[in-house]
C-alpha cells in the first residue's frame, strides 16, 4: 500500500514538473501566430511603404515627363521666335547699310546745258533730252560720215536769225529713230555727192515724232546764210501737215538756244520762202510758224528784205557753203 502511494506521488510530482503537451503546443501555436502576424504586418507595411514610394516615383516620373512634354513645344516656339527676330534684324541692318551707301554716294557734277544736250558725255545707248520726250540724236548716233570735208565758216553767237526750211521733194515724214537716221544719211550723201557741199545743209533737223537730229550743230554756219540758225522739218510740208510733237520739238530747241545764249533774246524767225523763190518750208509749216512770237515778216508785202539791217543781201541767203 505504501508502495502504491509512493508511486502515485512521484507521478503526480512528475506531472507537475512537466507541462501538458496540449498547453505547450497551444502556447507555441500562439507564439507562432503572433510571430507570423507580426511578420505579416511588417511585410504589409513594407509593401505599403514600397508601393507608396513606387507610386511616388511613378507620380514624379509622370510629372517630369509631362513637364518635359509641356516644355518641349515652348522651347521650339522660343527658338523659332529668336530665329525670326534675328532674320528681321539682319534685313533691317542690310536695308540701312544700302540706304546709307546710296545717300552718301558722290553725285556727279552736272556739266553745262550745252554739254548735257549736245555733248558726248551721256551714257552709251541713251539720248539727251530737251524735255517732254524730245530726244537729241547726235551725229555719231545717226551715223554721219566721218570723211566729210572740214567746215571752215564758224557760226557766231548769239545768232540773230532763225531760218525754217523743209526737205521737200515729196519726202515723207520719218516716224522713228531708225528710219530718220537712214534719212539723215541719205540727205548727207546727197548734199556731198550731188550738190558738192562739204556736209549736210542745216544746223538741226526735226522729225515727225519731235526728235532733234544734229546737222552742222551750233559751231558751224549752215549752207544757206551766215548769221542764221537753220532748222529743217524732215518731210514735204506742202503735202503733209507737221505733227504737234514736231512743232513742239522746234519750239523746245529754240527755247534751249535762247536759254544758253546761242540765240539772241529778240531773235527773228523767218521762212526760207521769205528770203528766196522757193516753196520751202511748205505751206502747212508756214501757216504754223507765222503765228509764233518771234516770226518776222520781212521780204513780203513790201517789207524790207530779210537781214538788210545786218547788211545781208539777197545772195547772202543762198551761199551754198
Amino acid at each position: 500500500m505504501k508502495l502504491l502511494l509512493k508511486v502515485h506521488a512521484e507521478r503526480t510530482a512528475r506531472r507537475r514538473r512537466t507541462p501538458e503537451p496540449s498547453l505547450a503546443h497551444s502556447r507555441d501555436s500562439s507564439s507562432t501566430y503572433e510571430h507570423n502576424l507580426i511578420s505579416t504586418n511588417k511585410m504589409n507595411s513594407l509593401k505599403a511603404f514600397t508601393g507608396l514610394r513606387i507610386n511616388s516615383n511613378n507620380a514624379n516620373g509622370n510629372g517630369n515627363a509631362n513637364r518635359s512634354r509641356d516644355k518641349s513645344p515652348s522651347r521650339r516656339v522660343t527658338r523659332n521666335t529668336i530665329l525670326l527676330i534675328t532674320l528681321i534684324l539682319l534685313v533691317l541692318a542690310t536695308a540701312l547699310v544700302v540706304l546709307y551707301v546710296e545717300l552718301n554716294r558722290p553725285k556727279p557734277e552736272l556739266p553745262s546745258n550745252k554739254a548735257i544736250y549736245f555733248g558726248n558725255n551721256y551714257d552709251h545707248h541713251t539720248f539727251p533730252n530737251l524735255g517732254n520726250g524730245h530726244l537729241v540724236v547726235d551725229r555719231k548716233q545717226w551715223g554721219a560720215s566721218e570723211t566729210t570735208q572740214a567746215l571752215t565758216i564758224p557760226l557766231r553767237r548769239p545768232i540773230p536769225y532763225v531760218l525754217i526750211t523743209h526737205i521737200g521733194v515729196q519726202s515723207q515724214p520719218c516716224e522713228n529713230i531708225y528710219k530718220c537716221s537712214i534719212k539723215m544719211r541719205t540727205i548727207q550723201d546727197s548734199a556731198i555727192a550731188e550738190k558738192g557741199l562739204p556736209d549736210i545743209q542745216s544746223n538741226f533737223y526735226v522729225s515727225e515724232e519731235g526728235n532733234v537730229y544734229v546737222g552742222r550743230g551750233w559751231d558751224w554756219a549752215n549752207t544757206y546764210a551766215n548769221q542764221t540758225l537753220a532748222i529743217t522739218f524732215m518731210g514735204d510740208y506742202g503735202r503733209y501737215k507737221p505733227s504737234a510733237k514736231q512743232l513742239e520739238g522746234v519750239q523746245f530747241l529754240l527755247a534751249h538756244a535762247v536759254a544758253n545764249r546761242n540765240l539772241e533774246v529778240d531773235y527773228k524767225l523767218v521762212a526760207q520762202n521769205q528770203t528766196k523763190t522757193t516753196r520751202s518750208p511748205g505751206a502747212y509749216v508756214y501757216q504754223e510758224i507765222r503765228n509764233w512770237p518771234h516770226f518776222y515778216g520781212c521780204g513780203m508785202d513790201g517789207a524790207a528784205a530779210c537781214g538788210s539791217e545786218l547788211g545781208m543781201k539777197t545772195e547772202s541767203w543762198d551761199a551754198k557753203q
